[in-house]
């Protein structure tokens, strides 16, 4: 489940910055409803409060992030897991990473990046939230309901009756009720031409009731010149109900004889238009084939000559790239040409160079002098030695002088 949420958040992800349905981020605002996070999280937090389009996109990183860790950690603590408050200023990459090790317990995918939650908003902080809070409505073990639809109460209707106005129901009722009072009328000959009831209309005012003889309207004219007298007091206004069909195919009936009537003319006026946009699109057509006609062989040269610009292109390319080919070995070559004249440099400073020479000379005049010194010091030892030798010998002679004196 988990995983085909996160392949969809991945995609979204991949997409346009606002690529987020605002019916998903309707589905996790009614699953934190669920939870009643606006008591047990914003009020206690003293949070604003956030409108379904929160999370769409981002347009304030920092207070977005810190209201989408605050939701996470509270969602994690419904888990049943502990989770420590984030602080506001607490660093993101910590706070992230403790929410990754929560995600990863929970087996949700979590190989996306994870600078895409330093924003605070966007598919990938939807997705999350989304697999917290559908698991948070598991260990509640929330079970959604069937919807029950209540009757409604029929609305009071109120009737305002007066003596020019009854309503026809009361009237038929009237003549159902008091059919036989009318049987007997009419077999006396007396009819009743006053509607209007003192006791209905409410304003007590006593009205005559007059009877009349048929005998006595036998005249047309008299009859026609009481039926214009009395004709004001005879109407009838009938209330209609809004929940009668009659009503409302009446009104349907109403409102298509207007559509009818208002069409008339835009029908005209369509018809004139796609008349207009047809002769517009013939003419276009055969002005196309006329010009496709006329200019057929210079079509088919712009052909050849695209191709030939083509392979021109390709073989530009081409020359371009052992060119740059050949200024790479080139730079190589000189590379090493350069290499060789500092050596040739080198080497013929040192066969021009005497410093070598003198230094030899200078060897070899210093072991001169050091060979005088030994000489002088051979000489000089060699007299201490001859003299200590004849010393030696005149001391033997005298010596044995005296032994020989002795004897």
């Amino acid at each position: 489940m988990f995983r085909n949420e996160y392949n969809l958040a991945m995609e979204r992800d991949s997409g346009s910055v606002s690529s987020v349905s605002s019916f998903q981020v309707d589905d996790l605002m009614e699953k934190l409803k669920l939870l009643n996070y606006e008591r047990l999280l914003l009020k206690e937090m003293k949070m604003k409060q956030i409108n379904r389009y929160y999370f769409l996109r981002s347009f304030n990183p920092g207070e977005q992030f810190f209201m989408f860790t605050s939701i996470c950690a509270w969602l994690i603590r419904k888990i049943g897991k502990t989770f420590d408050q984030p602080q506001e200023f607490d660093d993101p990459n910590i706070v992230i990473s403790r929410i990754i090790k929560v995600l990863q317990e929970m087996d949700v995918p979590t190989d996306f990046q994870t600078n895409r939650l330093i924003q605070g908003a966007g598919p990938i902080c939807v997705y999350i939230m989304d697999c917290l809070a559908t698991q948070a409505l598991k260990l509640t073990k929330f079970q959604m309901k069937r919807p029950e639809c209540r009757k409604e109460d029929d609305p009071m209707v109120d009737l305002i009756e007066n003596d020019s106005e009854i309503i026809l129901e009361k009237v038929e009722e009237e003549q159902m009720a008091g059919g036989s009072d009318d049987s007997d009328d009419e077999r006396n000959g007396l009819f009743d031409l006053s509607f209007s009831d003192p006791a209905r209309s409410g304003v007590g005012v006593r009205k005559e009731t007059r009877e009349y003889k048929v005998d006595s309207l036998s005249d047309s004219e008299a009859w026609r010149l009481e039926l214009e007298r009395v004709l004001p007091q005879l109407k009838v206004v009938v209330k209609t109900d809004p929940r009668d069909w009659r009503a409302h195919l009446e009104q349907m009936r109403n409102l298509r004889n207007n559509i009818d009537s208002a069409t008339e003319e835009t029908d005209s006026q369509l018809s004139k238009l796609q008349s207009d946009i047809s002769y517009v699109m013939e003419k276009i057509e055969s002005r196309e084939k006329h010009l496709n006609n006329d200019l057929k062989d210079l079509i088919a040269q712009y052909k050849e000559i695209l191709i030939e610009h083509n392979q021109t292109t390709a073989q530009i390319k081409q020359a371009e790239q052992e060119r740059t080919e050949h200024e790479h070995e080139l730079s190589k070559i000189t590379n090493e040409l350069e290499n060789v004249k500092i050596q040739m440099e080198q080497r013929g400073n040192s066969m021009t160079d005497g410093s070598p020479l003198i230094n030899i000379k200078k060897a070899i005049f210093r072991i001169k002098e050091e060979l005088c010194e030994m000489d002088i010091k051979i000489g000089v030892m060699e007299q201490s030695l001859n003299s200590e030798i004849v010393r030696q010998g005149t001391q033997y002679a005298e010596l044995d002088s005296l032994v020989m004196a002795a004897h």
